[in-house]
């Protein structure tokens, strides 16, 4: 049951990271980014973990992915942008 609600919220965290970069306000997009890199380094420095290839395999994955979700989400939000200057241009 618990690996359950972690593939939830991780799915909940992606949908909402793609959601938040798709505004006006992009930074919003890489809070997730931002709290993956946080988490490292927590992990890094602070409980000096021991970085397994599994580990480095897991955040690497992690970061191409919400890098990934953001430039889709920024294209889609300029792709938003030019319909509406076009549709600007035509009135």
């Amino acid at each position: 049951m618990k690996h359950w609600i972690i593939v939830i919220v991780a799915i909940t965290l992606m949908v909402l990271h793609e959601r938040l970069s798709t505004t006006k306000f992009w930074f919003l997009g890489g809070v997730l980014t931002l709290a993956g890199i946080a988490a490292m380094v927590y992990q890094l420095i602070i409980s000096k973990t021991y970085f397994s290839t599994q580990l480095i395999i897991a955040y690497a994955v992690f970061f191409i992915v919400t890098i990934l979700l953001w430039i889709v989400g920024r294209y889609e939000y300029r792709q938003k942008d030019l319909k509406r200057m076009k549709a600007k241009d035509i009135e």
